[in-house]
């Protein structure tokens, strides 16, 4: 049974991710902001998990880069840090440029995430990180990444806007494309990040037993 789930796993995450590169998203994108914020949800909250939970690269692990950025506090600040990053309109625009640079955004968005999820649903026990440590790290990590969402939302002028933005044929103002792509960001990404965390919190009080491993729940 889990190796059937790992596979549906690994299918949904693809599927995201052809969802963000080669569905009529990756054309509306192009026109509205909201829609390129939908790309990066796509890829954070859905993609990213989904990918982490099929132990598609659980291999991996036998690289030590990738056992450095895997701990939790590495795994954090990568994961955020790209985030913020890319929400930083200067940054923001050059991504936006051109398909080779959108491509690099996407794929390291993905990369952060993958990194970050890894930890929250690691098999490995508590004795490593525990389940509230795990719902901890995906608060803080879900606080840090809404920053980008409250300042679309509340800020008086459109600061990111696509190359070939066309607010206007869908009925919207370029701002209003702005505060629907930070509302994008902030509530629908919070749901899974504090649903997540709330798992993680519910799996800490109700175990009692300290060495448990999450492989047991998480696999």
């Amino acid at each position: 049974m889990h190796t059937l789930m790992q596979k549906v796993a690994f299918a949904g995450g693809l599927i995201a991710i052809a969802l963000v590169v080669l569905s009529p998203i990756s054309s509306a994108a192009e026109q509205l902001f909201a829609f390129h914020m939908v790309q990066h949800l796509l890829l954070i909250a859905l993609a990213a998990p989904l990918l982490v939970a099929s132990r598609a690269f659980d291999g991996l692990q036998r690289f030590v880069l990738v056992r450095k950025f895997t701990e939790p506090v590495a795994a954090w600040i990568a994961f955020v840090g790209i985030f913020l990053f890319w929400h930083w309109p200067t940054a923001f625009q050059w991504a936006a440029g051109n398909e080779v640079s959108r491509l690099l955004e996407y794929a390291s968005i993905l990369a952060g995430a993958i990194l970050f999820w890894s930890v929250a649903l690691s098999p490995k026990g508590q004795d490593w990180l525990s389940y509230g440590g795990r719902a901890l790290l995906v608060m803080t990590a879900a606080v840090a990444t809404d920053l980008p969402g409250v300042i679309m939302v509340f800020s008086p002028r459109a600061l990111c806007t696509m190359p070939g933005e066309s607010a206007v044929q869908w009925g919207l103002t370029p701002l209003q494309d702005q505060q629907i792509a930070g509302l994008l960001m902030w509530v629908p990404a919070n749901f899974v990040f504090f649903g997540i965390a709330t798992w993680l919190f519910a799996l800490w009080i109700s175990d009692g037993t300290p060495h448990k491993t999450s492989s047991q729940v998480i696999s």
